[in-house]
């Protein structure tokens, strides 16, 4: 089914998902095996929660910024209200109403964060406000679960009988108490036994199984009342300042994948099939809600943070589908006995169609803007006074230079020393910040946005170097160039980059003046050490040099 779904380059939890329905309601699923399966599928929501504490830097809330903050609080408040009248309206209990409207408020991190990847738009401005987003969104919900464990505990064991707000209660200050030890053993024993373990991957595997597992189980004793996904995620919590998270993660995420298919697997399998002809018309008006009411929410909540469309449709199209933690939600709320089966099945239904349908409208999200851009136009409530840098300088005769990262870093440097005039544009906002603090015109946007072109008047350079590696963003800029009002009177000097000679035939046919070619012109710089007659003493000022730029 995986293999079936990635021919529709679809997730493959659609497939996993689609595979418990086959082996579930409609083939010859043992019931006698049921609890092993389950056991198995909540080894995979504790790993999935591990992972997603163990790349949760707290200090990132210090970096995220405050409109990725409010607009994440404002979508999941919005989303939620209006999710809630929905339900209700269509005639859903309070209760269920209360679970299934904040479910459809998170947005699969996994997903977004993997298709921006592909598409090389995670330091862009909007990929920088997705992830701020989405971490807001990652607290809420463990929140929220934290809030179900204490009806959890409540239903057994010693907190039993207790008020709901002496319920809420306790749970904050055993939650309290357990992030202080948590915080404790990260900083003062962890680091010690991490120095121990070294360069051992066997033990390192071994340790942070024991660890994630361990502590999940401890916190879901009856003295502490937790579930076992509060505890797999403050142990990820508390490896995620180490310095070998990144390692830990690349180990665990096999093990996660493996069993989190299970989870899904077995959440097919339970999709109340005679009850879905009932859920069809929820389904689509819940499904139309997130794949349009969302990406609303979002787009009018940053136009009055003062961002421009274009960044508000890209942004809001990545919040336009159901995510893991929905699903474990409300199969919370069906093991609490808040939910019913169909519940539960509606929510998979509409992760199942949002997912599939809001993976196209990531990838496609540049055509689709194009097609809706008249009409977005007003929901600019503040014309991009988030995005202008450079409201006060007027260019001419100037150098546009698209990219400062990495081969822009170096022509940064010889454009200051001839004292030309340039501005800098890159979708990257720490490198504009970067830049903007030495005292350069910088300007964080997609060159291709015909505001970010109007901002660096670009009719009027002289000269345009495009670092960007993207050959399908070089093409549309060279088109946006040779199209602009200023170019049959004067045509600026054109370099661009190319990957291959393929790239490079074609922007030459476009009319671009010179290509960078990295193969071609790293063979020339390669010929020119080696020729050197102090080549030892050459190569060790390069490599420092190298080194000083990536970081290290």
């Amino acid at each position: 089914m995986s293999f079936l779904v990635s021919l529709l380059k679809q997730p493959s939890i659609v497939g996993y998902i689609l595979t418990g329905l086959i082996v579930g309601p409609l083939g010859f699923y043992q019931l006698k095996q049921s609890d092993v399966f389950s056991a198995l599928a909540q080894v995979g929501i504790t790993l999935l929660l591990f992972m997603v504490g163990l790349q949760l830097d707290i200090s990132q809330l210090k970096r995220i910024g405050k409109t990725a903050l409010l607009v994440g609080l404002g979508q999941v408040v919005f989303t939620t209200a209006i999710g809630f009248f929905i339900l209700r309206a269509l005639g859903f209990a309070q209760t269920a109403a209360w679970y299934i409207a904040p479910a459809l408020t998170f947005s699969s991190t996994i997903i977004v964060v993997k298709l921006l990847g592909e598409k090389k738009d995670l330091q862009s401005l909007y990929g920088k406000l997705v992830v701020g987003i989405f971490l807001t969104q990652d607290f809420i919900a463990i929140l929220i679960l934290i809030s179900l464990s204490s009806f959890s505990s409540n239903a057994t064991g010693i907190y039993s009988g207790l008020p709901l707000w002496q319920s809420l209660m306790m749970a904050i200050v055993r939650a309290l108490i357990l992030i202080l030890v948590v915080w404790f053993v990260s900083a003062k024993i962890f680091p010690k036994i991490l120095q121990h373990i070294g360069n051992n991957d066997e033990l390192m595997l071994v340790c942070s199984l024991a660890w994630a597992l361990g502590l999940a189980s401890f916190v879901s004793l009856p003295i502490i009342g937790f579930t076992v996904e509060i505890g797999g995620f403050l142990a990820g919590l508390s490896l995620a300042r180490s310095g070998v998270h990144y390692e830990i993660s690349g180990k665990i995420k096999p093990i996660r994948d493996f069993f989190i298919i299970i989870f899904f697997i077995v959440l097919g399998s339970g999709l109340a099939i005679n009850s879905i002809g009932a859920l069809t018309w929820p389904v689509i008006i819940l499904s139309l809600f997130v794949l349009i009411g969302n990406p609303i929410i979002v787009m009018i909540l940053l136009g009055l943070s003062g961002y421009k469309p274009r960044t508000g449709f890209f942004t809001g199209v990545t919040v336009a589908q159901v995510s893991e933690f929905s699903l474990i939600l409300v199969t919370s709320g069906l093991a609490l006995g808040h939910l019913t089966s169909a519940d539960v099945s509606l929510v998979t239904l509409v992760a199942m169609v949002t997912i599939a349908l809001s993976s196209y409208m990531i990838m496609y999200a540049g055509k689709i803007y194009e097609i809706l851009r008249p009409a977005l136009k007003i929901l600019d409530f503040r014309k991009g006074a988030a995005e202008k840098h450079l409201t006060t300088v007027v260019l001419k005769n100037h150098i546009i230079l698209v990219g400062a990262h990495r081969m822009g870093h170096h022509l940064i440097d010889a454009l200051v020393n001839q004292k030309t005039p340039f501005v800098i544009v890159d979708f990257n906002p720490e490198i504009v910040e970067f830049y903007a603090d030495k005292g350069l015109l910088t300007l964080c946007g997609d060159i291709t946005d015909s505001f970010i072109q109007e901002q660096v008047n670009l009719p009027y350079a002289k000269m345009i170097i495009s670092t960007v590696p993207d050959f399908n963003d070089n093409m549309s800029f060279v088109h946006s160039i040779k199209h602009s009002a200023a170019y049959k009177h004067k045509k600026p000097k054109l370099i661009f980059m190319a990957q291959d000679e393929a790239e490079t035939k074609i922007l030459y046919e476009q009319g671009v003046d010179y290509i960078i070619s990295p193969h071609f012109m790293g063979g020339i710089h390669l010929a020119k050490i080696i020729a050197d007659r102090q080549i030892h003493t050459g190569l060790q000022k390069l490599r420092e040099r190298h080194l000083e730029l990536l970081g290290a």
